[in-house]
């Protein structure tokens, strides 16, 4: 085994070291084989419980980081892992490596308020869903293991404990170089160079190294969010301090995988004012992008530089969805009318209240209408448009449909199946979490053990909200 802990090399005050608050009488609940055989994980299973139930072993040096924030629009300088502690990296027989953090691990200097621990039901959340993600294609955070045991810790009710083990190359996000930022030019510069290092070589040899690390944190950003959009991922809590610099969905809280297409959908019933709404994201992610820029300020003073780099996440991202879409439609030569071609499909989608997921699978056969298929005539317009669009693709049909069933996902993780999921594992099924990543891995092929859950949920199960609360 290899442990390296490289945060290290970073001045102290970006950092406290301290330990875990360990959890009692642990057991696993989850256990990421895919995840071990790909980083070539050579630790017994009991030591990984013992690792992701708080025990440090040799070679880490556990800390908890100190970053600031934009939290629902407001600048927040007392943010930093609050319930987390980074252990260091894992360090793969390819050189390469990945931070191990351990969320749920108790009380911080940044705890504020908060006990710092996790519960049950939102650590399998997180866990099923940068799994869902990464089989999706989309770029995530991953997660190795998660445990519980006989505590219970006050949300709106008493919950079980639990602790889990995400995995990431860093853990760096925007509201770091904010916090940077407000120190001083050399904390800004000491953690571009660290980032460069670590995770943008290639910055290093050019003439700007500084103004191509941003360039290149927003074009991944954006590609990001341009993912999310096309498979329906609502995040929910796009605060800058929960944006990874490597362009991951990082820190899942109140998430929603769409079921009824809903171009304003809000996922999380305390953003009362619709500030992350599945619509809003692009935006957002702009925002975001404008306080980064900002804070880069000290590397980079040209006004005009930080902005092309902010038109250039505008652009990346324009192109990447329609890119997607696209993909997502059985189209592989671009037209200059597919944008609108997108554009309207959505729109009828969403006055019609068509389950997205569905809808969209459903066009690999255009022989006989579906039950999920509109009856109106703003449809049926839209589908000559496309029957239309067809004619100018040199795909077969077999071609079109392959593409449509391998970039349009059979089993999706809609809230009522993760709830589904949550109260299994309360009850003390250990199986359930890990036959939900397994099957989550493969979700364009369809399974005969999984075919109850890819139809649309019945009503009283759509659209389910959640709160911050973990």
């Amino acid at each position: 085994m290899s442990f390296t802990q490289t945060y290290l090399d970073l001045p102290a005050d970006f950092y406290t070291s301290l330990a875990p608050e360990p959890l009692a009488q642990a057991h696993l609940v989850a256990l990421n084989r895919d995840l071990i055989k790909l980083h070539q994980i050579n630790l017994p299973d009991q030591t990984i419980l013992d690792i992701t139930s708080g025990q440090i072993i040799e070679g880490m040096t556990a800390l908890a980081q100190k970053y600031t924030g934009h939290q629902f629009g407001y600048y927040n300088p007392d943010l930093g892992d609050g319930r987390g502690i980074l252990l260091g990296q894992w360090q793969t027989p390819k050189n390469e490596r990945f931070d191990w953090h351990l969320k749920g691990a108790g009380r911080t200097p940044y705890s504020r308020r908060g006990d710092g621990r996790a519960v049950l039901r939102s650590v399998i959340r997180e866990y099923l869903a940068s799994e869902a993600l990464y089989a999706l294609g989309v770029p995530t955070t991953r997660a190795l293991a998660i445990v519980s045991g006989d505590e219970q810790v006050w949300r709106e009710a008493l919950e079980p404990r639990a602790m889990m083990i995400r995995v990431t190359p860093t853990h760096i996000r925007f509201g770091h170089f904010e916090w940077a930022a407000s120190q001083s030019p050399q904390h800004s510069q000491t953690l571009a160079d660290y980032v460069i290092k670590h995770h943008y070589p290639e910055c290093a040899s050019e003439p700007k190294p500084y103004e191509t690390l941003l360039k290149l944190i927003l074009q991944r950003t954006a590609r990001m969010i341009a993912h999310w959009q096309s498979v329906g991922f609502n995040h929910g809590v796009m605060n800058t301090d929960n944006m990874s610099v490597l362009g991951e969905t990082f820190d899942f809280g109140p998430y929603a995988f769409m079921d009824d297409f809903k171009i304003g959908y809000i996922c999380n019933h305390t953003d009362t004012g619709g500030r992350y709404a599945y619509n809003e994201q692009p935006n957002v992610g702009l925002w975001n992008s404008q306080v980064l820029a900002q804070a880069f300020e000290p590397l980079i003073e040209s006004a005009d530089i930080r902005q092309n780099c902010l038109n250039d996440y505008v652009e990346t991202y324009n192109q990447h969805y329609v890119d997607l879409m696209r993909a997502k439609l059985g189209l592989t030569n671009p037209q200059d009318k597919d944008k609108l071609l997108i554009a309207d499909l959505l729109i009828c989608l969403d006055k019609h209240k068509v389950d997205y997921h569905v809808f969209m699978r459903s066009l690999a056969n255009l022989d006989q209408p579906h039950d999920i298929w509109p009856t109106s005539d703003d449809y049926q317009a839209w589908l000559f448009d496309y029957k239309q669009r067809l004619k100018q693709e040199t795909l077969s049909e077999s071609e079109r449909k392959e593409l449509i069933l391998k970039t349009n996902p059979a089993l999706v993780l809609r809230n009522y199946i993760a709830q589904h999921i949550i109260e299994q594992a309360e009850k003390g099924d250990r199986e359930i979490v890990d036959t939900w990543r397994q099957w989550l891995a493969s979700p364009f092929t369809e399974n005969p053990e999984w075919q109850p859950w890819i139809q649309p949920p019945h009503s009283h199960l759509k659209g389910q909200k959640l709160s911050c609360s973990s």
